[in-house]
């Protein structure tokens, strides 16, 4: 699809900047790095292995120092604005949701909280300027390890800041213990942000097996929301497909992130994942979970779609304004105007 403006609805501020600009911002803010050389460093925040990362621990090890160099107003607002403009310069991609914990970035409490959500407002706000083509919006997440309170807070502050940018709430983040999570202990804090016109999304159903597939359960089941981020365990599972198909929830599907945290085994699991949800109609978009920590591009997503059968040409382009509409952005207003 070389003239078709693209949608990209599931990458994380953490893993979207380039390595070069992560280098200047830690610098910059004198952070003491593990490693004194450049070529280093971006193996340091990149899943630099072409064979991949061994888990999703191994994943989150990388978010730490990318969140630890975005941890304050001047570096927000620098990787939001670097994102969004090289997203369209690069990829042409002009509807761009940008998702991160802004509490991963307030170093513990020592930063305030909104005066790093404004930071973000205001790449936002300066990438408009200079990008008037991209639609673009922010979406905070709460997070699995943070007790009830933390994550009301990052729902209040998204309902705060909803005006300026802010379109939709999500949680993500390791399964304290190893074990199972209960995500019907947020399901208060997503009524909130869904009554509030946020538009909802949740990481769920990328790895664990049965287990994973249990949580997939219970979030379609009392969370209802109106996109998963990843899902991907539901493919072949007629009940869970059935679920999706019927609330219309549509997925976030990253196939190079997937290969590379091995939540899918191999190009040929990916294939037949895509084969089973378009055959069950189960709507899905394509993204890439962090063009820069991926080492990949939406576009790349689309040719290795295209290159191993797992989508044709046309399901590509449906993938593609399936994304465009269903964006979070704008929501709020349309719905206010009801």
């Amino acid at each position: 699809m070389p003239d078709q403006s693209l949608a990209e609805l599931h990458t994380h501020l953490g893993g979207s900047v380039a390595s070069d600009i992560l280098w200047s911002l830690a610098h910059e803010q004198g952070i003491a790095l593990p490693v004194k050389d450049f070529w280093e460093f971006d193996a340091l925040v990149t899943v630099s292995d072409p064979r991949g990362v061994e888990n999703l621990d191994a994943l989150d090890a990388i978010y730490h120092w990318t969140e630890l160099i975005q941890s304050s107003p001047m570096a927000v607002e620098r990787s939001v604005h670097g994102a969004i403009g090289g997203a369209y310069r690069s990829q042409r991609i002009t509807t761009l949701e940008l998702r991160f914990n802004p509490m991963k970035r307030n170093r513990g409490g020592e930063r305030d909280l909104d005066h790093i959500i404004l930071a973000a407002v205001r790449g936002l706000d300066l990438a408009g300027l200079e990008y008037p083509q991209v639609r673009a919006g922010l979406i905070l997440m709460m997070d699995r390890t943070f007790d009830a309170r933390l994550n009301e807070i990052v729902v209040e502050k998204a309902i705060r800041w909803a005006d300026r940018g802010v379109v939709g709430v999500d949680i993500a983040g390791p399964r304290p213990g190893g074990e199972r999570y209960d995500y019907t202990q947020v399901l208060p804090m997503v009524e909130t942000a869904r009554e509030a016109g946020l538009g909802v999304t949740i990481h769920v159903g990328e790895e664990g097996g049965a287990v994973g597939r249990e949580e997939l359960g219970e979030v379609l089941e009392h969370l209802r929301p109106d996109r998963i981020g990843h899902g991907i365990l539901a493919a072949g599972d007629p009940e869970l497909e059935g679920m999706l198909r019927e609330q219309g929830v549509v997925l976030e599907i990253c196939p190079t992130s997937n290969l590379l945290t091995k939540a899918l085994p191999d190009e040929a699991a990916v294939r037949d994942t895509f084969r089973a949800f378009a055959e069950a109609g189960v709507a899905f978009t394509i993204a890439t979970d962090g063009p820069e920590m991926m080492r990949t591009h939406l576009r790349d997503e689309l040719e290795l779609l295209l290159r191993i059968g797992a989508l044709d040409e046309d399901e590509l382009a449906e993938a593609n304004v399936r994304g465009h509409a269903a964006s979070f952005i704008g929501r709020r207003a349309a719905i206010g105007a009801r």
